[in-house]
């Protein structure tokens, strides 16, 4: 298994590409969407499906592109379907004065729900991560997972959008992803990889 990506977007928002033998899973499919399809087109396998770890406009902005082009399906937690064409919800109205385009998807995801999951020959493990929005998910592999805007390097997600909550983000860090193994990388949706042993430390989540 193998893992890559590209930052993309006005927010600098991680957009991953996980690899078996055969096939890719796109993770967030941020924005920029030419740049999406050529990197598809280096690593030259067929695309699977595209899983979100949550549903913020800086998570999507390629979405209905890649689904037109590709014609795959999306997973992620059902929670936030209704985020995809609402941008009160997706983030996208908070940033509308700076010039901000309005996301609005007409995917039509399926749930992807806590506990192991298998979409193709990729297998993995769902895990509920709240707080920085209602239905964040993580996604851990066998050497390393994906964690969203849940868990950064030296920092956490923000907790000031739609349905955000500082004490349930903590609480998903700690009792969730520090119960993975402590040098397992965490790739976040922004910014460098982690790992828990890293992050023991981290000033936001004593606060």
């Amino acid at each position: 298994m193998r893992i890559s990506s590209l930052t993309l977007g006005l927010v600098d928002t991680n957009t991953y590409f996980i690899e078996n033998d055969k096939k890719v899973l796109l993770v967030d499919p941020s924005s920029e969407t030419d740049k999406i399809v050529k990197k598809l087109n280096q690593i030259n396998k067929p695309l699977e499906a595209i899983i979100l770890t949550h549903a913020h406009y800086d998570h999507i902005g390629a979405l209905d592109d890649i689904i037109n082009k590709y014609n795959v399906p999306v997973y992620m937690h059902k929670e936030e379907f209704d985020f995809l064409n609402d941008p009160e919800k997706n983030g996208a109205s908070k940033f509308k004065q700076y010039g901000m385009p309005q996301v609005i998807s007409q995917a039509k995801p399926e749930a992807l729900n806590e506990g192991p999951a298998q979409i193709g020959d990729f297998t993995f493990n769902v895990l509920h991560t709240p707080g920085h929005s209602p239905g964040s998910l993580s996604f851990v592999f066998e050497e390393f997972a994906v964690v969203g805007d849940t868990l950064f390097n030296n920092g956490i997600g923000r907790t000031d959008l739609y349905k955000g909550d500082y004490e349930t983000l903590v609480d998903s860090i700690k009792d969730k992803l520090f119960e993975l193994e402590g040098d397992l990388p965490l790739f976040p949706g922004h910014g460098p990889y982690t790992t828990v042993d890293d992050e023991q430390l981290n000033p936001f989540l004593n606060g």
